[in-house]
Parts: C-alpha cells; structure tokens; sequence
C-alpha cells in the first residue's frame, strides 16, 4: 500500500504508455513492472477519491489524473466566486458600535482562515494589521502602543491581549438617542396618569391639574321641547264629509242631522201603519 506522498506523482501525471516492443520481442521486464505499477496506483487513488455521488458516477471511467482534471474544472469557477465574496466581506468587516472584540476578532480570523483554504493565505504581520485597523476609537491607545513596541503578535495572541484590554475600558455612555426615547416614553407615560387622575375626580366634582385644584365642569340638562298648545276649537279647519264645508265633523254637519232625522220619522211613520 503506498503512502499519501508516495501516491502524488501517480494523481498529478498521467499512466506512462507501455512502449511497442519491436516485432518479435518483448518489452522488459523492468518496463512491465513499472507500468502495472502505475495502473495498480491510479485505482488505488480513485478508491480513495470521495465525492458527491451523482458526480462520482459521471466520472467512474476516468482514471485518477483525468479524474482530478475535470474536478478542478468543474469547481475553479464556484472557488472564484467564493474568493471574491470573501475578499469583499473581509474588507468590509469593521468592529461595530457595541460589539465585543472577542466576537469581531473571531469574524476576522474566520476570513482570514477561509483565504488560506482558498490558496491565498496571508502573512501572520499582514493578519494583525488588518485586525488592527478595524477596531473602533476606543483601542487606538492599544493600536499605538503595539505599534511602537512591533510586539509582532499572533492573531490568537493579539486576541488574548485585545480581551484584556477591552476590561479596562470605561463604560460607555448611552446613545443620545436612546436618551430621548427614554425621555419620551417617561413623559408619555406623565400625560396618561394625569388623564386617568383628572378622569377619576370629575364624580367628585374637582380634577387636579398640576398643583391646583379645578372645579369639574358642570353641565347643563337638555331643554324639553314644549308641549303643542290645545286648540280652542279643533274641529274649526275641519272638512266635513257629509256637505264639503270647513269648519265641523260630519258628526255635526246639519245637512247629516236633517237628513238623519228625516229617515228617523219616516221610520217612525211606517212602524204605526
């Protein structure tokens, strides 16, 4: 079984053709030795080779350097794009406003970890200094003093003394902002105790403003509409249904009555016949 160094000149060249011996002999054996050996080595690698399986069964029939070649094709793009958004994220990684050295130095070291496993690793001088110069206002004290002292400080050794130093640090105020929303909130809170207090006085007949005492509103009860006067004679814009005249009922129309006490004698008449 070889080794993993052994196993190198075998994935980075390809299997060295059997050379034609001349017509009637054949090759030597030293010749046959090597080459089996070379056949024998790349199956080897390719058993050792894991990979996704979908691409694994694409590329079954390639031997191990033909094997390898296509990979890097395949994947040369996808490891750019992965370079370039590393790169842009790393330039752009700064300490925020509030946020620990100890979680923005591990952020930084991620990237820096990720360049090196791309084939781009940095130089331990050219790591710190990036770290350096992210650091918010507050460590520039400790920017200027590593600097003076070329402490020449490994990422996790400067780590360690940004956490030190980070304990030293005075605590900061609070935002403004946040001073004012604060305020106001107080203030809001003022304006709905006043409005429950002067609420809950107005049964009592005074309600509390500031440090003097109001009297409560009173308030007047709505005026009833006057009831409708009674006419003197209701029946004077009265149309009578008997005659047609204004001014009485049918009830008291005389042409009704003469009428009605005419039917009555002739019926008076009638009944003694």
């Amino acid at each position: 079984m070889l080794s993993t160094e052994d196993k190198l000149p075998f994935l980075e060249q390809l299997i060295p053709t059997l050379p034609v011996p001349p017509q009637g002999q054949a090759n030597p054996p030293d010749v046959i030795t090597t080459h089996q050996a070379w056949v024998k080595a790349q199956k080897e690698i390719v058993g050792l080779m894991t990979m996704d399986p979908d691409i694994q069964k694409n590329l079954e029939h390639l031997g191990a350097y033909d094997m390898l070649k296509e990979l890097k094709t395949l994947y040369v793009q996808q490891a750019d794009q992965e370079l370039l958004q590393t790169v842009r994220e790393f330039h752009a990684c700064k300490q925020e406003e509030g946020q620990s050295v100890s979680s923005y130095v591990l952020k930084m070291k991620s990237y820096i970890d990720n360049l090196e496993r791309l084939g781009h690793a940095m130089t331990q001088n050219l790591s710190v200094s990036l770290i350096l110069v992210s650091l918010r206002k507050e460590y520039d004290g400790f920017v200027q003093n590593y600097n003076m002292h070329s402490m020449g400080k490994t990422v996790t050794e400067l780590h360690a003394m940004l956490k030190l130093h980070e304990q030293t640090l005075p605590p900061k105020e609070v935002a403004p902002a946040l001073h004012a929303i604060r305020a106001g909130r107080i203030q809001k809170n003022q304006k709905k105790k006043l409005h429950k207090a002067a609420k809950g006085n107005q049964g009592k007949g005074k309600a509390r403003m500031g440090n003097v005492l109001v009297p409560a509103p009173s308030y007047a009860p709505k005026p009833k509409n006057p009831p409708t006067p009674k006419k003197d004679n209701p029946a004077k814009d009265a149309i009578c249904h008997q005659c047609g005249e204004v001014g009485h009922w049918r009830r008291n129309c005389p042409v009704y009555l003469a009428e009605l006490m005419k039917k009555k004698k002739l019926s008076q008449g009638a009944s003694m016949v």
